[in-house]
């Protein structure tokens, strides 16, 4: 019997539960408290929430499995091969920038937030991998496919940094022109530029990679 249908449910039963746990965790910031005095009404909360690349992009990972398992008409883009392999990218991204990044520096958080980070930022890339190079067909990307993988990366960037400018209120404090480090002075712009643009080359070497993988494998089959 083949795996591909309970691997792709046991993928979607681990993102929907650390999305809940996630969400659940966050949802204190619609609390008064001391450390606290502004809380977040209900659409604000949700802004917030979706505010998180790890919170975005895994939901389109259910999306994708969703599609694949479904094939329905309307979930169409995410069956796109360029879609899943750019949404491998930011996986990866989510999970080395989480590891390398942020965990040595969280301050304490709830369990359900320790929980969920270890659901969405190292079980579902892993998992969506397995599944982008064991069950995806091969030989559909090339390499001018790569400014599409990229895109959906970019335009989160965009649309960070706009609400930014308009509420001050950013999810990552890499993308925060006015993020001060202790005893320091903000970052800038040219700072939290330089800081995207090593991070968009990174992803691009990744994706780069997965086409050249794309590829090595479509010819291995073709040749056996």
């Amino acid at each position: 019997m083949s795996i591909r249908l309970p691997y792709a449910l046991l993928a979607i039963l681990i993102g929907v539960v650390g999305l809940a746990l996630n969400f659940h965790g966050i949802a204190g910031t619609m609390v008064a408290s001391a450390t606290n005095p502004e809380p977040r009404n209900f659409p604000s909360f949700l802004v917030y929430y979706w505010s998180f690349l790890t919170n975005l992009s895994n939901t389109a990972l259910l999306l994708i499995y969703l599609a694949e398992l479904t094939q329905a008409r309307w979930l169409g883009w995410f069956r796109d091969p360029v879609t899943k392999a750019g949404m491998a990218g930011i996986m990866m991204l989510v999970m080395f920038f989480y590891h390398f990044m942020l965990a040595a520096n969280l301050p304490p958080v709830p369990p359900t937030i320790e929980i969920s980070n270890i659901l969405l930022h190292y079980l579902t890339p892993l998992l969506y991998l397995g599944w982008w190079l064991f069950f995806s067909p091969r030989g559909a990307l090339r390499f001018p496919d790569l400014p599409m993988m990229l895109l959906p990366g970019l335009l989160y960037v965009a649309y960070i940094e706009l609400r930014g400018l308009w509420v001050n209120d950013y999810p990552y404090t890499i993308l925060d022109p006015g993020f001060a480090p202790p005893g320091g002075t903000p970052v800038g712009w040219l700072t939290v530029g330089i800081s995207i643009g090593v991070l968009v080359v990174l992803v691009a070497i990744f994706d780069l990679l997965l086409i050249a993988i794309d590829g090595l494998i479509a010819r291995r089959r073709q040749s056996a």
